[in-house]
């Protein structure tokens, strides 16, 4: 069974209105399914009317009360260029940091390392203070990506204080070729896969000049990537194991920011290799064992002033096991994790990349935890669930040594008013504790010089979530309103000028609101809207946190047009008149993003599509050293497949 292509704020809509489905005493579950391909057979997955939501963390149990929204790149108007600007289409979420394949996200305010990433079940640590980058695996290769707004520390793991994203690799089950093209910095695409039921393998490979912005200022926006992913599973008895490999490699990547090209920022090399193997036991037992190596090289050139490098590496190294069991109305989800850093090294170079500096030699941290999730189906209408979560973690550099612990709880319900309508509640708490960077790294960076702070304590949060879903033949509403509070809240302050340091600010509040509608308006129109309003601010000072997008409305469509299909995105950015620390005004602005796919016979697609449709001259984000976006893209994909 495949997902069919749905705009994503229906998609979105459709999958949390048909949540009550997840009341039922005995849940529909299936170890067959797929998303358009993406999820293979070996992720079981919750069937919602049509639609099989992959949104879990390390824990394999449902994160049934927590707001998660799934889309795919596969389905989204517009053909987004990366992950990215996938992403920032769901509400809550916004760009941060600075433009070009670095972008990072805010999830409800929540930015930097306050958000947790998982790839194929491996967390991924970041190597940048803005946070975790995922745009080293090309989007081509992906699955589903499952997006959890608020506080999920328990189901996800140490590190998702504001919000966690769950991604899976694609899942080929047939063979396929697709090249693109698009005009803006001459950007190229090639992708194979091929694959059945044991196996799939798919390598990509995109290029990308540098381009302009839609005023003509030239934008530092070039990369060359190279990335693969493969795959295999095979079913024991009761035993299913399976293993993967995510290689990739970006070189000559351009830091597009507002001092280019005066000030030239690159990063010669990007490299990512993620492995994993998975063993599971139809009677609840699952284990995954995972490792992912990584490297990157920053150069920076400045008119009058030598060359300067930085150079971070790492191998991480990860392992889940836990169980899962029913009883009666209970069903029950415990393990411990495991996450280890080694050979974790940092230096800075002036002059010359031999003159280094080390600021971090074989650093190394070990992370534990033990978690357990309980969920009790009272009636038929209403689900209540619990889970705890603690964490014991170790830092050492060099003789010097740190460690800490912390716990956090998560607990909420589901009850089902009626056939139509939904309410939901849940309270959270979550942690994070400060990376080896944040405390141990001082170097050069492209935006300035950073110093560590060993003596950062770990940030905490506490947040409430209230959701409402109401289906009234084909209108799907769902509405959330949500706080979070966040104590010893990581932040970076001025030290000197061009000189950054980290300390727990104290206290911080988030606050917002989101709202999708779904229509179907006729067989052939599908229509979805969105909006969210996140408000923050830094109780020690009354400012605006970084990170907190403006005011968005968003609105798509796909339509049936002749042999093909129309789709449109409009996506209204209110005017940015509460910038955070590094962050500066920015004008409202209205983007377009346009496709229209049309089908070739029998085994070919073509996908006509316009990015930044009105040619308007914006800045992607609020940073104070943001470039302005791209202009007016126009391009295509042409696909051949056998499925």
């Amino acid at each position: 069974m495949r997902l069919k292509p749905l705009p994503h704020a229906l998609l979105a809509a459709h999958a949390l209105l048909a949540l009550p489905l997840l009341s039922q005493a005995s849940a529909d579950t299936s170890t067959d399914v797929s998303i358009d391909g993406g999820i293979p057979s070996r992720y079981e997955s919750q069937k919602l009317d049509g639609i099989e939501v992959v949104a879990r963390g390390t824990a394999s149990d449902v994160p049934d009360t927590l707001s998660t929204d799934l889309i795919s790149w596969r389905d989204t108007p517009g053909a987004p260029g990366d992950v990215q600007d996938l992403l920032v289409r769901i509400p809550g979420v916004g760009a941060t940091g600075q433009n070009g394949a670095f972008e990072t996200f805010s999830i409800r305010g929540s930015g930097a390392n306050g958000i947790l990433v998982l790839l194929g079940g491996m967390p991924i640590t970041a190597q940048r203070r803005a946070g975790v980058p995922i745009s080293f695996i090309d989007p081509a290769l992906l699955g589903a990506l499952s997006v959890t707004r608020g506080p999920s520390t328990v189901h996800f793991g140490p590190g998702a204080l504001g919000g966690a994203i769950s991604i899976e690799p694609h899942w080929f089950d047939g063979s396929e070729f697709t090249a693109g093209y698009a005009d803006a910095g001459d950007e190229t695409l090639l992708m194979a896969g091929h694959g059945n039921e044991s196996f799939s393998i798919g390598v990509a490979r995109r290029r990308a000049g540098d381009g302009q912005a839609a005023d003509g200022t030239p934008l530092n926006t070039s990369y060359r990537r190279d990335s693969a992913s493969l795959q295999w599973q095979r079913a024991f008895g009761d035993f299913q194991f399976d293993a993967s490999l995510l290689p990739s490699r970006t070189t000559d990547i351009g830091k597009s920011n507002s001092r280019f090209p005066q000030r030239d920022s690159t990063y010669p090399e990007d490299r990512h290799t993620l492995a994993s193997l998975h063993l599971s036991h139809a009677g609840g037992f699952d284990l995954r064992v995972s490792g992912h190596d990584q490297s990157l090289l920053t150069w920076n050139q400045r008119p009058g002033s030598p060359d300067t490098w930085a150079y971070i590496e790492s191998t991480d190294y990860g392992l889940t096991a836990q169980h899962t069991w029913q009883a009666d109305a209970f069903a029950f989800n415990a393990g411990i994790e495991y996450l280890g850093r080694r050979d974790v090294t940092g230096y800075d170079a002036r002059e010359t990349p031999s003159n280094r500096t080390y600021s971090l030699h074989d650093a190394s941290e070990n992370l534990w935890s033990a978690f357990a999730i309980a969920d009790w189906q009272l009636d038929d209408r209403l689900k209540v669930e619990a889970g705890a979560r603690a964490s014991r973690v170790s830092q050492s550099l060099s003789g010097a040594s740190s460690s800490s612990s912390d716990t956090a709880f998560n607990l909420g319900a589901v009850w089902n008013l009626d056939s139509m309508q939904r309410l939901s509640l849940n309270l959270a708490s979550g942690y994070r504790f400060p990376t080896l960077e944040e405390r141990f790294f001082s170097g050069v960076t492209p935006q300035g010089e950073i110093v560590g702070n060993p003596n950062l304590g770990s940030e905490h949060s506490l947040g409430i979530d209230i959701g409402y879903g109401i289906r009234l033949g084909r209108w799907k509403v769902q509405a959330n309103l949500w706080r979070t509070d966040v104590d010893d809240l990581i932040q970076l302050y001025e030290l000197a000028p061009g000189v950054n340091g980290y300390t727990n600010i104290g206290e911080a509040q988030l606050h917002g609101f989101e709202l999708s509608v779904g229509l179907q308006a006729t067989e052939a129109l599908q229509l979805s809207a969105s909006a969210a309003i996140v408000r923050s601010k830094n109780e020690l000072t009354g400012d605006p946190l970084y990170g907190a997008p403006p005011v968005t409305w968003t609105f798509d469509a796909r339509h049936a047009l002749g042999p093909g299909s129309l789709g449109l995105l409009y996506q209204h950015r209110a005017r940015m008149d509460r910038p955070g620390f590094e962050e500066v005004e920015r004008a409202s602005v209205d983007l377009v993003d346009l496709d229209y796919k049309l089908p070739l016979g029998k085994h070919w697609n073509l996908q006509l599509y316009a990015r930044n449709a009105l040619d308007k001259t914006y800045f992607a984000t609020p940073d104070e050293l943001s470039a302005l976006a791209p202009e007016r893209s126009i391009g295509f994909s042409l696909r051949w497949s056998t499925y």
